[in-house]
């Protein structure tokens, strides 16, 4: 199988997982906001940043460490999983006792506290999981991946909806991602024995060290990831009230979403972009190139429109008791904009063995947005969260396009941005010309303009149509 059917594979694959579980979570999330209100979600959401916050504690990196080593030699999977597993399970300890001890410090309300271990306990078993996820991806078997995560997400949501039926309340409904999760680890298990290797209970201490030196700098960058990602739900919690925390992520979990776009390109691609650059460097800078012009034509529309249309898109998903999301919304959707190009900078950071200045630029990132945070928040509440998001996206965008300028290739960003540009906005005078009309309506006509103007202006060369053709011939 040549690189291209890898990619297209692995993408097709990872498409199928994210459109379904994507699906099946926002019909989930949406059932939960809309049957508890908007407190109660707001308390959901303060779980989730909180425990995805300390979640770095468990996995400071491990899994992509294992990806890219994996994918350069297979024979290091055993090792890996072996010492690994163990590593994670010290590690679950210290996170427990952390989340724990926050949550009590802070005083928050009982149902809080058991909504937060509930979430708690589900992050050790995702983590787990994660680790043969990783062994999946090394071998670009992300069909195995699709097929785990598609079962996860259907016993929750499944579990989850019938509780909601019957009436339970959040705690007893949140309480069926622990037997989600689970399941997910028991068939992860399973799958990795039968088809790569088994797992044994090794502790090699010098490769302990070996492994924990090198994830650092992946482990960092997602500390500092996540700190700029979370860190503005657990301020909002603290120095607000749950209502403003339910408007922010009603808002936060569509872009949330839409960062799925991206996300699937990369997941597919970073195990071919490892061996590429130990035999193929050139080949790393035509790719950059090429999905950074792709990405900027894809989600610069998605920006525009959503900016225009976030009311319509918050009533029709959430209804009139979360309106108050749509200039979150309209806010945060330029953070999904400049975010998905920073991700791919990242991204081909990690790849050529850069991530110590990926780390850097994070950790910059993380000081700015709690800072700002700090200084917005107390006066503008859940918008000023949504504004600093997008400006810490801003800076690291800056910092990792200087890195990667310095370390690969300095892309010719005006050039590469400007046909699209222009064609978004004349599409976003068209959807303003357009009026009051049925929401699909707008979208679909508004997308025909945006094209139509990107043909026109031959944004679309040869090379790309022998690309696409070549990509659907060989899928």
């Amino acid at each position: 199988m040549n690189s291209i059917q890898t990619i297209v594979k692995n993408s097709v694959a990872l498409t199928l997982m994210n459109i379904i579980t994507l699906g099946l979570s926002m019909i989930f999330n949406v059932s939960l906001a809309r049957n508890f209100g908007v407190i109660e979600f707001g308390k959901l959401s303060f779980a989730i940043a909180l425990t995805s916050l300390f979640s770095v504690i468990i996995d400071p990196g491990f899994n992509q460490l294992i990806i890219r080593e994996v994918a350069r030699d297979k024979k290091l999977a055993k090792k890996f999983m072996s010492n690994i597993l163990i590593i994670k399970l010290f590690l679950s300890f210290a996170f427990l006792a952390l989340v724990f001890g926050v949550v009590n410090l802070l005083h928050y309300p009982l149902d809080t506290k058991i909504i937060v271990y509930i979430f708690g306990f589900f992050t050790i078993l995702t983590s787990f999981g994660k680790i043969f996820r990783a062994i999946f991806h090394a071998f670009e078997k992300m069909e195995y991946d699709s097929f785990l995560t598609i079962i996860e997400k259907i016993i929750i949501v499944s579990l989850g909806m019938f509780l909601l039926i019957l009436g339970y309340d959040l705690i007893h409904v949140v309480f069926v991602y622990i037997i989600g999760g689970i399941i997910n680890v028991m068939l992860s298990l399973i799958l990795t024995v039968k088809k790569f290797e088994k797992p044994e209970l090794n502790m090699d201490f010098s490769f302990w060290k070996q492994s924990t030196i090198a994830a650092i700098p992946f482990g960092l960058t997602m500390i500092f990831v996540t700190i700029f990602s979370r860190i503005d739900t657990i301020m909002l919690s603290i120095m607000t009230s749950d209502a403003p925390v339910g408007w922010y992520n009603a808002a936060f979990m569509i872009i949330s979403a839409l960062m799925v776009i991206p996300g699937i390109l990369f997941s597919s691609i970073f195990p071919l972009l490892s061996k590429y650059y130990i035999s193929s460097f050139n080949s790393i800078k035509m790719i950059y190139k090429n999905l950074f012009r792709y990405i900027y034509i894809i989600v610069f529309p998605i920006g525009i429109g959503t900016t225009l249309l976030s009311d319509k898109f918050i009533l029709l998903i959430y209804g009139e008791p979360f309106i108050r999301s749509s200039i979150s919304l309209q806010i945060l959707i330029w953070w999904f904009v400049i975010g998905s190009l920073a991700w791919l900078m990242g991204m081909i950071l990690q790849t050529i063995n850069k991530q110590n200045v990926f780390a850097y630029s994070m950790g910059v990132c993380a000081i700015f947005n709690f800072a700002l945070n700090l200084i917005l928040i107390p006066k503008m509440s859940y918008v000023g969260a949504s504004i600093t998001t997008v400006f810490t996206n801003v800076i690291s965008f800056t910092f990792l396009f200087h890195f990667i300028s310095k370390y690969l290739y300095r892309l010719p960003v005006l050039k590469i941005i400007l046909r699209p540009t222009i064609a978004g906005v004349i599409m976003g005078i068209s959807i303003y010309l357009i009026g009051d009309h049925q929401l699909f309506t707008i979208i679909l006509l508004a997308s025909a303009v945006y094209l139509i103007i990107l043909i026109v202006f031959g944004e679309f060369s040869k090379e790309d149509i022998r690309f696409i053709k070549d990509v659907l011939h060989k899928s």
